[in-house]
């Protein structure tokens, strides 16, 4: 049997709250070059797929970050919701060097959570390649290990074509309360039509899932790594785009019946009207709790275990523990000098860099000038402002233009309460 084609999904979306005043509505994280590498949180996800796609990725993103994500990707103003590359230009262009160069764009009216996003993006793929596989990757994670992620989409890839929702779980390295998990377990059960059983599944690397659990609390995240059949949920998801939309069909016909009624007027006179009239009307939930929650209760659902290094950064204790473990002093390349550009001048490259005295651990991102003794902290900036740092210890600043951010790493999770009180200071210019 041939392999279905492979077509990358890559929400990107945000309200810019977990990681302000860097990031902002206008300008959410996945737009950022956040640990100096020379390239944004997109563009690293595009770059690391399009040597696994068959077809040209889709980016999916509101109507707000449309010319931000075409400047990026380089992909040229076009019509009808989706932009860009189609069908094998994705490795064409990625063949002549430059593989950001290969997306496609498809643009939401209004933030719907991911089910929405990801299951219009699967229904324009279904239309044009009715067999292909899709994978659903974030933009803002940040991912190391190419050889082995390929790895493990390929093992999800073949579980996929079985007929089962496959998702990547992510081996959890302490007890996290940051994220949700996947518990491997349970039966897999004939799913699309085939033999798609344990052992069809096994022979795939993937392994049965039993359920989803959302955030746990600190006692419930330790009995989770103790156990060592829990895995982190990374978001990460591959399917036959038929099968998603069938599986969302019995469990949300609206939403999945609206998502088809917009593919269909694709690239017609209607797809204007249609799109503005069927998108508010589409259910606004995730994926987890759409599809992948009830289906692993049913047996459809698969995981494929992961080795590779992933972060979803989603808060500055998270973005703080990467530039040390791959900033300056860990081995690891970090881009070009502080205050920088990238090649094509359109992604700034922030430069990490070490400073303070030899009692001190004090990263920088930015040419903010910083002078620290026996400190413990990260900084973000590039004003002209010195900051000087005394006796603190695991914090995180951020001096912009228009705000200055000083935050206890342990309490990185209360920022969103934080940056919603903006509004109700009169300053929903801030955010």
């Amino acid at each position: 049997m041939s392999q279905a084609p492979f077509v990358p999904i890559i929400p990107a979306g945000g309200a810019g709250t977990r990681l302000w005043p860097l990031s902002r509505r206008a300008r959410p994280k996945f737009l950022l070059d956040l640990t100096g590498s020379g390239s944004s949180l997109l563009q690293q996800t595009v770059q690391r797929l399009v040597p696994l796609a068959d077809r040209s990725p889709i980016v999916v993103t509101g109507a707000v970050h449309v010319s931000a994500v075409q400047e990026q990707v380089g992909i040229p103003r076009g019509r009808h919701g989706v932009q860009g590359a189609r069908q094998g230009e994705a490795q064409d262009k990625a063949q002549s060097g430059d593989p950001t160069h290969s997306a496609r764009i498809l643009v939401e009216p209004s933030p719907r959570n991911s089910m929405p996003a990801i299951a219009l993006a699967a229904a324009l793929v279904e239309r044009e390649e009715p067999d292909a596989v899709i994978g659903s990757f974030a933009a803002d994670h940040l991912i190391t290990d190419q050889q082995a992620f390929c790895e493990a989409v390929t093992a999800a890839r073949r579980a996929a074509e079985l007929g089962y929702l496959v998702t990547l779980g992510i081996q959890p390295t302490h007890a996290a309360t940051g994220f949700g998990y996947i518990e491997q377990g349970g039966d897999a059960g004939p799913v699309g039509g085939t033999d798609g059983g344990a052992a069809a599944l096994h022979a795939t690397g993937a392994r049965p899932v039993s359920r989803f659990v959302e955030k746990p609390d600190s006692e419930t995240a330790e009995q989770f790594f103790a156990a060592g059949t829990f895995f982190w949920n990374a978001g990460m998801f591959v399917v036959r785009a038929r099968v998603l939309l069938d599986e969302l069909a019995a469990q949300i016909p609206g939403l999945a019946a609206g998502a088809r009624e917009i593919a269909a007027a694709h690239g017609t006179a209607d797809y204007d009207r249609v799109l503005a009239e069927t998108w508010p009307r589409l259910t606004s939930i995730a994926i987890d709790h759409a599809l992948a929650e009830p289906l692993a209760a049913a047996g459809k659902v698969a995981v494929v275990p992961a080795t590779f290094g992933w972060d979803d950064v989603g808060d500055f204790a998270a973005l703080a523990r990467q530039l040390r473990e791959n900033g300056p002093g860990s081995g690891a390349a970090t881009g070009g000098a502080s205050g920088s550009a990238s090649a094509d001048g359109r992604v700034p490259v922030l430069g990490a860099r070490a400073v303070g005295a030899a009692d001190s651990d004090v990263r920088v991102l930015g040419s903010q000038a910083v002078a620290a003794l026996s400190s413990t902290a990260t900084v973000y900036g590039s004003t002209d402002r010195l900051i000087a740092l005394v006796g603190v210890q695991g914090i995180s600043i951020v001096d912009t233009e228009d705000a200055l951010l000083v935050i206890a790493d342990d309490d990185a999770q209360r920022l969103a309460g934080l940056v919603a009180q903006l509004s109700d200071r009169g300053r929903d210019d801030l955010r």
